[in-house]
This record gives C-alpha cells, sequence and structure tokens, in this order.
C-alpha cells in the first residue's frame, strides 16, 4: 500500500444501526496492541521525533491551511504546555513554522514547512512497511483486510478542516497512527477511571472472562501475543487486587493457571461494557459497515494467522529437538 493508496472499503461513514451489536472482544485488542507496537517502531526507524511530536506534525501537514496551536493541541487532546513544546521541537527541526494570524497579529499560527511533509511522507512509509512485516501479508485476504483496516483507522480522527475523499486517502498509516494513539490514551484514562487498573491487567481480566475458566499462564500469555513474564507480572498485580487466583493442578506440578474471582467476573463485565461504549462512540460511529467489519476481521481473521503462524514455527522447531 503506498502513502496515497485506496482501499477497497471507502464508502462513506453511516450512522450506526441501532441494533449493532458493539462488541470488542480480546482479540480485538491484541491486534489493537500489536499495531500501536508496530507504529512505534516504525516511527523510531525512520523518524527522531517521538509519536506526540510526530502526531502533530502529520495532523499538521492535513490541515487545509494554517492553524492554530490551540485548535490543534485541542484536537490532539493535548495540554498547552505539551503542545507549546512540540511545536518548539518542530521548528527547530525546520519541520513547521510559526506566524501572526491573518485576522489578529496577536494569535500564532502554524503550518508545516516543505521539509516537514517531506518528513511525514517518508515516515508514512516506513509505517506501512512495518505494518507488512509484522502482520501476515502473504496470503492476499490478509493484505485485504489489513489495508481496509489501516485505512478505516484514518476515518476515525478529528479533521481541521480537509475537504474531499482525495485527501482522506493521502498517507493513511500517518493517519492511523493518529487515530490508533488517540483511542488507546482514551481507553486506558477510561479503563483507569472505571476499573482503577491499567490496559495490560485488563486485558488478561477480558480474555478470562471470555474462557469461562482457568487458563495456563503460558496459554494467556499466547493467546494475547505478549511474553510470558509480562503475563506473570500482570497476574501478580491482579492477584493482590483479589480479581485473579492462582490454581495448581495434581497431574502437573509445574503448571501454573489463572482464573477469575468473583470480584474479578464482576470487574469483567464492567470492562466489557467500557470497552463496547467506547467503540460505539469512538469507533463505529465514524466509519461504514464495510469498514467497522475491516476492523473486526483484523482482530479475528489476521490475529489468528499470526497464531497459527507462530504455532507452525513452534512446531517445526520441536521437530528438530534431538537428546542430549
Amino acid at each position: 500500500m503506498s502513502s496515497a493508496a485506496s482501499s477497497p472499503h471507502t464508502s462513506s461513514p453511516t450512522s450506526v444501526p441501532s441494533d449493532h451489536q458493539f462488541s470488542l472482544d480480546s482479540t480485538y485488542l491484541v491486534a489493537f496492541e500489536m499495531a500501536h507496537q508496530t507504529f512505534k517502531r516504525g516511527l523510531a526507524q525512520a523518524s527522531n521525533l517521538n509519536i506526540t511530536q510526530y502526531r502533530f506534525l502529520s495532523k499538521l501537514c492535513q490541515a487545509a491551511g494554517p492553524v492554530s496551536q490551540a485548535a490543534l493541541g485541542d484536537v490532539l487532546g493535548l495540554k498547552p504546555n505539551t503542545a507549546s513544546q512540540t511545536v518548539d521541537v518542530l521548528q527547530r527541526e525546520g519541520l513547521a513554522t510559526r506566524m501572526p494570524g491573518a485576522s489578529d497579529g496577536r494569535t500564532r499560527v502554524l503550518e508545516a514547512t516543505e521539509a516537514g511533509r517531506a518528513h511525514v511522507a517518508l515516515v508514512n512509509d516506513a509505517l506501512v512497511k512495518a505494518l507488512y512485516a509484522d502482520f501476515p501479508t502473504d496470503d492476499p485476504r490478509y493484505r485485504t483486510i489489513l489495508e481496509a483496516a489501516i485505512y478505516a483507522g484514518s476515518r476515525i480522527e478529528r479533521d481541521l478542516g480537509e475537504t474531499g475523499e482525495e485527501s482522506l486517502l493521502e498517507r493513511p498509516a500517518s493517519r492511523a497512527l493518529v487515530a490508533v494513539e488517540l483511542i488507546r490514551q482514551e481507553t486506558e484514562r477510561v479503563l483507569k477511571e472505571t476499573a482503577g487498573a491499567s490496559m495490560a491487567e485488563c486485558r488478561i481480566v477480558q480474555k478470562l472472562a471470555e474462557a469461562g475458566r482457568a487458563l495456563r499462564l503460558r496459554a494467556l500469555a499466547d493467546a494475547l501475543l505478549i511474553p510470558a513474564i509480562s503475563a506473570t507480572r500482570t497476574v501478580d498485580k491482579l492477584v493482590e487486587r483479589g480479581w485473579c487466583q492462582r490454581l495448581k493442578s495434581p497431574h502437573d506440578r509445574k503448571a501454573v493457571y489463572v482464573g477469575l474471582t468473583d470480584e474479578g467476573q464482576f470487574q469483567a463485565n464492567l470492562i466489557e461494557a467500557t470497552i463496547n461504549e467506547l467503540a460505539q462512540n469512538r469507533l463505529w460511529v465514524n466509519l461504514s459497515p464495510d469498514q467497522r467489519e475491516a476492523i473486526e476481521q483484523m482482530g479475528h481473521i489476521v490475529i489468528a494467522g499470526i497464531q497459527a503462524q507462530r504455532e507452525a514455527e513452534e512446531q517445526e522447531l520441536l521437530s528438530t529437538l534431538s537428546p542430549e
């Protein structure tokens, strides 16, 4: 997918039907977190800017003309001092300029420089390469879903006055990065407010609730595509909260299982309702039915493909083992 590539799912966003089921399971968050990490890696490989600075520059390049620092900071959910520090960095790097406003000379407006626009185009290509490297695209079906999901993600963010479908197709990976970062921040904030737990903790609780039974710790980590050590540390915190308990098998003393307590099940219901409400208000409402389907498929079909690929690699490795 090039920086200006279109998507097979390009119909205009429509109002969400009242009977649509806003249900995003743990597989969705696996895909979401994986895309977030991929975006961060692609950005680090191509730019010295941090993710906040790049989001600011990318959004500035999308504006139809000069835009006030306050307006841009508001769209990106940044505090005034953070926005000001970000502009200082971009101006120092020659990627953006400050200038007096046309109607009020006391107001400073911002505009991306040619170097800034070139930088965003360069980073966008790096983001696309990183996504193709991390997500399975050998299967044409996976590639189609990935591209549709990226395009759908690029439609989520608030705009700054762009007009026309052509502008929406420009640099979709960078637009998706902005959208993913905004939604992730809001998801973390709301989960912290409602459940008092981190996203990592909520993901484990969500997965255990979906399973409806205790899961082996290693299987839990594999299902969420997270390192076993990270799963262990997160489970430690959940046990301290009283949301989870460790269980042992009489047939395998080394195996550690994790199950929800009654309090954990209560929190799981709260987490599910919170995530689905966020999806309804910040995700589905901005997308057409085809785009919503692409996001859902991204979670189930593509992530299932990644897990199957990892399983096959593990089996291949096991077949090479020999006695010492």
